[in-house]
Formats: structure tokens, C-alpha cells, sequence
């Protein structure tokens, strides 16, 4: 009776030993499914922001142009009677304010004018087909500034760039400038006050850019914060971890932005191996681990999708909506007209390029995250306040829109933005705020209407003197289709 005994035992073990290994194994293969999915995902998210980031620096270099290719100035100096000393003046401009590692202009004719090497501009006229990825992009520009182009009293103008993204007006990419990877942005010269007017013709182009240098990494890597962020310069990169590879506009691959990929979280081997010893005294251990760890992992990329979503839809700096998530809400809020009416406040701030001249980048962000706390108080929560860029907020304002409130709340507005601010080292800003009110669906019942209604009430604003608000309905006479539909952001 014994050794049939022994031989039940030894099967007994037999089967134990089998089902842990099975289910040890199964345990495994999970995990690596899961961590496999996991590192997955979280590639993608990080793939998807750095786009999201240089798509952001591109428009930000257009936009800081606008401050030299906008300009009836500009046009009489630079498109019609060329001024070099206009174009140093210009050039270093955009080297000491915004740190444009290379500019050149580009005349209607196809010459390169002048170029800039930091802050030394060189003038000299030489063709742009020594420079053939140049005039792909001054091609390009080409058939976008035909589409643009108005017709105006004694010659052309330009198509308002107000409420347009930058990709419609202008050339965004890469590209290879003096040997060097660079990211750069294009437009034409174009009048804003339109005293001066463009001749026919082919567009005289400013093209400005950054090279990918250890400066523009930084500046990137202070929104990503990835690990070992880096550039490798060449053609096509054999980087295994999260990668984005860029071309020029010919479609040659110039390098590639690589690093260390920071939210796949540790290892999961640790966690489960103990779980597997663990087995061999109780397989209900195990279920739980399994179940325990899973969770883990799902809540992982559940946070780790909700912060992209959230950096998707607000301003990095102040932490308000971005205009991403103005431009839902507004259309949201146009769709349930007209039951529930609302207003858009259109809100600039005065004199804060005297701000980052005066005291530096740093006391302009303490301006913009101060107003953004200032306007949210006033606000309250009746309403969206949004940063669209720059100086420039924008409001959704979903309380009472009679013109009792609307004034007590603009002047509660402009009140706090000529209150002072105080900077480090005991700096004290004064600026103030600009105004301009648009209410639905009295004053519109687009969203785009609304926009332009609101900013040209805001320009009425900043016409009359700054510091004050104007309701559009008070300037509805005077025709606002014919009105600029830009400001100075002063």
C-alpha cells in the first residue's frame, strides 16, 4: 500500500509543480504583453507632445515676424526702395528680442538682399538658386501669398492675419541653412495700415530661423522635460527608443530628435518573480498580484493620459484653457444660441513689450501668470478666461450679458490690469489692459463673427487710448468689415 501511496504523492507534486509552472508562465507572458503595451503607449504619448511642442515653436517664430514683415515701413523700406539700414535695424530686431539665429530677405525678383549671422547682418544681392531648398520654400510661399493677396487703392495688399493660423499665410519646417539643421518660418512682407501698398508681383519674403542648436534644445526640452533630449544630424538614425525624424521641404531626411523615454515606469519583473515564489504556498496570492499589478499598469497610462490631454488644452505658462480648448468651447457655446446667450471678451495687454525690453523674459512670464490669476478672480465662474498667445486673452463669459453687467465686469477688468505688479529684485510693472466686447447672438452667432466683433471692439480700445473697453454694438456703425482686423500688442 505504501508505494502506490508514494506514487499519488509524487503525481500530487507532479501536478502542483505543473500547475504553478503553467501558471507562473502565463504570469509572465502577461507582464510582458503589459509592459510591452505600456512602453507602447507611452512612446506614442510622448512622440505625440513633441510634435504638439515644435508645431508650437514654429508658429512662434512667424508670429514674432509679424512684428517686422507687417508693416507699411517694412514695405516702403524693404519691398520698394530697399534701406540697408532699415534691414540691419530689423534684423537685429529679431536676433536681440527673440534670439533668431539666422534671417534673410528675399526679394520679389528671387535675390537674397540681405542675411543676418546672429547679430551681424551681411547686405548682398545674389540669386536664390545657389540655394535651392531657399527656393522651394519661396515657391511655396508664392502660391500661398497668390491666395492671400488683395487688391487695394494704388496697388495689393495683404488678407487680415487676425484669428488665421500662421500655416495659411506662411512656410513652417526644416531646413538646412550654411550646413546647418535649422527650424525656420517664412512670409511675405505686407502692409498693415496699407498707406503703402505691395506692387505686383511675386511677394518680397522674410524667412527667419534657429538652428538646432544646445540653445533650442533647451528651449524645447522646458516644455517636454525629457530625458537625454538630443539631436543626432544625418540621415536616417537606427534609435530604438521614442524618436521624430525630420525633413526638409524637399523630403530629404536631415536628422533626427531623439531620448530616454521617461513615463514606461519600471520594470515589472521585480513584482512579479516574488509573486511566483509566492505560488508554490498560495495560488489565490498569485490571482491577486496579477490583478493588483494590472491595475497598476492601467492607472499608470490613464494618468498618463490624462496630463497629455490636460497639456493639450492649456497654456503651459498661466495654466488657462490655450486656444485649442477656446475654440471648443465657443463653438459649443454658438450651438446652444440662442437659449443660452453669452459674450466674448477679447482682452489685450498695454505696454507689455516695454516689460520684456525693460526687465527681461522672465518678468514678462510673472506679468502673464499675474494677469492670469487677476482675470480668472474677476471672472469667476461664470466664465472661460483663455491665453490664445502672446498678450492676448479671450473670455467665454456665460453670465448675465445685459449692459448693467457687462460694464461693471469690464471695468472690473481693466481695474485689475492697471493695478501694479510687482517683479523680483523689487521691479514694479505698470501696463494695463485693453477691452474689447462681443455678445451673442445680438453682435453674432458664429464663432468666427464673434471673434472678429470682439477684436475689432478691442482695436476700437486700443485706438481711443488703451486702458478702457468698448462693446462692438457702440462701433457696429462704423462699418467693422473695413476696420483692421489687427492690433498692436503694445
Amino acid at each position: 500500500m505504501k508505494f502506490p501511496r508514494q506514487q499519488i504523492s509524487r503525481l500530487a507534486f507532479l501536478l502542483a509543480g505543473l500547475l504553478i509552472a503553467v501558471t507562473s508562465i502565463s504570469l509572465l507572458f502577461v507582464g510582458f504583453v503589459a509592459s510591452h503595451a505600456s512602453r507602447q503607449q507611452a512612446v506614442a504619448n510622448e512622440e505625440r507632445l513633441f510634435r504638439s511642442t515644435v508645431a508650437d515653436h514654429l508658429r512662434t517664430i512667424v508670429r514674432e515676424q509679424i512684428t517686422i514683415a507687417s508693416s507699411d515701413e517694412s514695405v516702403e523700406k524693404l519691398v520698394r526702395h530697399f534701406d540697408p539700414t532699415y534691414a540691419r535695424q530689423s534684423f537685429n530686431t529679431l536676433w536681440s528680442t527673440y534670439r533668431h539665429s539666422k534671417v534673410m530677405l528675399i526679394s520679389g525678383d528671387g535675390e537674397i538682399l540681405a542675411e543676418s549671422f546672429k547679430d551681424y547682418t551681411h547686405i548682398i544681392t545674389r540669386p536664390i538658386e545657389e540655394m535651392p531648398e531657399l527656393a522651394l520654400i519661396r515657391e511655396k510661399l508664392k502660391s500661398l501669398y497668390q491666395r492671400n493677396r488683395v487688391r487695394v487703392p494704388g496697388g495689393f495688399g495683404h488678407r487680415t492675419l487676425q484669428g488665421v493660423d500662421p500655416s495659411e499665410y506662411s512656410v513652417m519646417g526644416f531646413v538646412t541653412i550654411d550646413g546647418r539643421p535649422a527650424l525656420f518660418g517664412a512670409m511675405p512682407v505686407m502692409p498693415d495700415d496699407y498707406e503703402v501698398t505691395l506692387p505686383d508681383g511675386p511677394p518680397t519674403v522674410l524667412l527667419s530661423a534657429h538652428y538646432i542648436d544646445d540653445f533650442l534644445l533647451g528651449q524645447l526640452n522646458g516644455q517636454l522635460n525629457f530625458a537625454q533630449f538630443r539631436f543626432v544630424d544625418g540621415g536616417a538614425s537606427k534609435e530604438d527608443g521614442p524618436h521624430h525624424a525630420i525633413s526638409n521641404q524637399s523630403g530629404d531626411q536631415i536628422g533626427t530628435f531623439t531620448w530616454d523615454s521617461q513615463t514606461v515606469g519600471e520594470s515589472i519583473w521585480p513584482t512579479i518573480i516574488p509573486v511566483i515564489v509566492l505560488l508554490s504556498v498560495a495560488l489565490g496570492a498569485l490571482a491577486f498580484g496579477i490583478a493588483w499589478r494590472i491595475g497598476q499598469l492601467t492607472s499608470s497610462l490613464q494618468a498618463s493620459e490624462r496630463q497629455n490631454r490636460y497639456l493639450a488644452l492649456h497654456d503651459t505658462l498661466s495654466g488657462l484653457a490655450n486656444r485649442l480648448q477656446f475654440n471648443r468651447v465657443l463653438e459649443g457655446s454658438v450651438k446652444a444660441l440662442p437659449k443660452k446667450p453669452f459674450a466674448v471678451i477679447h482682452c489685450d495687454l498695454d505696454k507689455f513689450k516695454a516689460v520684456n525690453d525693460t526687465f527681461g523674459h522672465a518678468a514678462g512670464d510673472t506679468v502673464i501668470t499675474t494677469m492670469a490669476e487677476r482675470l480668472t478672480k474677476v471672472i469667476g465662474k461664470p466664465g472661460l478666461v483663455c491665453r490664445i498667445g502672446g498678450d492676448e486673452f479671450m473670455v467665454i463669459y456665460r453670465g448675465a450679458t445685459d449692459r448693467a453687467n457687462l460694464t461693471a465686469l469690464s471695468k472690473a477688468l481693466v481695474a485689475a490690469g492697471s493695478k501694479p505688479i510687482h517683479l523680483d529684485q523689487g521691479d514694479i510693472a505698470n501696463i494695463g489692459l485693453s477691452v474689447g466686447i462681443a455678445v451673442a447672438p445680438q453682435d453674432g452667432a458664429t464663432a468666427e463673427l464673434l471673434v472678429n466683433r470682439s477684436d475689432a471692439a478691442l482695436y476700437h480700445s486700443k485706438k481711443m487710448g488703451r486702458g478702457r473697453f468698448t462693446c462692438y454694438a457702440d462701433i457696429a456703425d462704423d462699418d467693422p468689415d473695413d476696420m483692421p482686423q489687427r492690433h498692436a500688442s503694445a
